[in-house]
Formats: structure tokens, sequence, C-alpha cells
């Protein structure tokens, strides 16, 4: 093997190996609001800014409600979880 060659392997295992050092991590959170939207949309919101403080950023669509209940106030609150991929 020639050395660019042999460069150009070490640098695809490298690449390989720091796309494989990244974690894909389960977050969870609530939220509450006015209607079931409003609801997920603060749980969403919520979990980003979680997934965010540990440098991570949110898979996109993996949202997903696990419980909700309309609350005595008129409001509604909402469980989540959110998958998230921290380097």
């Amino acid at each position: 093997m020639t050395k660019p060659t042999v460069l150009a392997c070490s640098l695809l295992v490298l690449a390989a190996s720091q796309a494989a050092s990244a974690a894909v991590s389960n977050v969870t959170g609530n939220g509450e609001g006015d209607t079931k939207e409003a609801a997920i949309a603060k749980a969403q919101q919520n979990l980003e800014a979680s997934c965010t403080s540990f440098r991570g950023t949110a898979v996109e669509g993996s949202l997903k409600v696990t419980f909700e209940k309309p609350l005595s106030n008129g409001k509604v609150y909402v469980d989540a979880t959110m998958q998230c991929e921290i380097p």
C-alpha cells in the first residue's frame, strides 16, 4: 500500500469511529397548556432544551406523548419522550 492509500484508509476509520461514538438517549419531560396541542408544544420545547443542555440534538420525529390528562383548571397536562443524539 502506498502512503496516500494508507492515509485515506486511516481517515475513513477515524471518521467511522467518530460517528459510532455518538449515543442516542431517551429524554423525558412534560408540558401543560390550554389545549392538547399547546401542552405537546411545551413538552417538546422542554425536551429540546434538556437535550441541548447535554450538548445533543433532538432526533427529528421522535417525540412521543406517553400520558395525557385534562386538569381541573381547564388545562391539559402531557408527559412525553424524545430521542436525543449526544456526542
